[in-house]
């Protein structure tokens, strides 16, 4: 049913649906008090007491966090006919799900300048007076604000590990997302805070690779046998630019014991340290900025936009002539990913072959850039 142009409690304007999750439905709305767009988590209307009471606590717990990535909260209340909703500051998106579709695979710099503010965030969380788990990051869970500050997003089945609480989820409960769900939640176990390690480590594999660690299929028994028992393919071998030392941290993450994962802060620590140690590497000086610019509008999801700020480049390069090969590369492969951003498959896909070619060619098959097309192709050709 919609829902459009209902006033919640007399003063959210609901505008638009933006999506659901978390046993909840998220709204586009106004804030005629106070003239700023928000977005608003409206309850299931039939949500059980156990429900509406995580509910309830979620937004309680996230009104104390203060993180600038991790979605703020604004209010709290209930509709005319009982359902209870909260109410969030508004983002932009995309999300990273769409983000990694776009590009096939982010590269490592591009991974890093989300990771290490995305562990931050953990690390206020779970040492927190009051610890927040979140147990279920997923790239859809991180979303980017109009300035791509990337924020972590729907704690609605989020839970605050502390004896004194009422507990909101009954024993032997899975409660996430298959992909990224660790060990533990998988056999129904009370979670901890390297839940949220091994998912943040099945979201950065699953960036980097263009896909998740592991492939769910099949039914929950036989996709928690994979997740107890099975070991994931080396991210190298998926994406042989990953840095060693980012590579350990990643499989670290993804140990199967909770207690052999490192905790947020370490990860955090040693994100920071790889991603000073690639800047140092690759400085920014070496990408033109202006592919750099239409990679910022691709990232946003501005494909349009980005279709004609790549075209009007790669016309730029071709009468200009003597241009570094890497950059030519760039700008063609942004106008190949815009394309595949305004839906125009078939043209997109012959010029992605193409182009991995031509790359191969000018570049050699070892050149990061050349990698990352081939990953790209790899995932559109599935």
């Amino acid at each position: 049913m919609s829902i459009e142009g209902t006033r919640l409690a007399g003063r959210y304007r609901v505008t638009a649906r933006l999506g659901a999750g978390g046993h909840g439905t998220v709204y586009a709305a106004q804030d005629e008090r106070l003239r700023r767009l928000v977005a608003v988590k409206l309850l299931t209307e039939n949500a059980d007491p156990e429900l509406l009471a995580r509910f309830q606590r979620e937004a309680e717990i996230l009104a104390m966090i203060k993180h600038p990535n991790v979605v703020a909260i604004f209010d709290v209340g209930r509709h005319d006919d009982g359902a209870a909703f909260v109410v969030m500051e508004h983002l932009a998106g995309p999300n990273l799900a769409h983000v990694q579709f776009d590009a096939g695979c982010l590269s490592v710099a591009q991974t890093l300048r989300y990771a290490v503010p995305v562990a931050d965030a953990l690390v206020c969380l779970h040492e927190h007076p009051t610890p927040v788990i979140h147990r279920d990051l997923k790239p859809q869970n991180l979303v980017l604000d109009a300035d791509g500050t990337v924020k972590i997003c729907d704690f609605g089945v989020s839970t605050v590990p502390e004896a004194m609480l009422t507990r909101l989820t009954r024993p032997g409960m899975v409660l996430g997302t298959a992909a990224y769900m660790s060990p533990e939640q998988w056999r129904g176990d009370d979670p901890d805070r390297a839940t949220d390690i091994y998912s943040l480590g099945a979201v950065l594999y699953a960036l980097l690779a263009g896909g998740p660690p592991l492939r769910m299929q099949g039914g929950p028994a036989t996709c928690a046998r994979r997740v107890e028992r099975e070991a994931p393919e080396p991210i190298v071998d998926r994406c042989p630019s990953v840095p060693p030392a980012l590579a350990d941290l990643i499989h670290a993450m993804l140990a199967k014991s909770a207690a052999a994962r490192p905790t947020a802060r370490a990860v955090r620590d040693a994100l920071r340290a790889t991603a000073t140690a690639d800047a140092a590497r690759s400085p920014a000086g070496d990408v033109d900025p202006a592919v750099q610019e239409g990679d910022l509008l691709l990232a946003a999801g501005r494909y349009a936009e980005a279709a004609r700020h790549f075209t009007d480049l790669a016309h730029r390069l071709r009468d200009v002539g003597d241009v570094d090969p890497v950059t030519r590369v760039a700008a063609e492969f942004g106008r190949v990913r815009s394309r595949f951003g305004l839906g125009e498959e078939a043209v997109a896909s012959l010029r992605l072959v193409r182009l991995a070619a031509r790359a191969r060619a000018a570049l050699g098959d070892d050149h990061p850039l050349v990698r990352q097309i081939d990953a790209y192709l790899d995932v559109k050709s599935r």
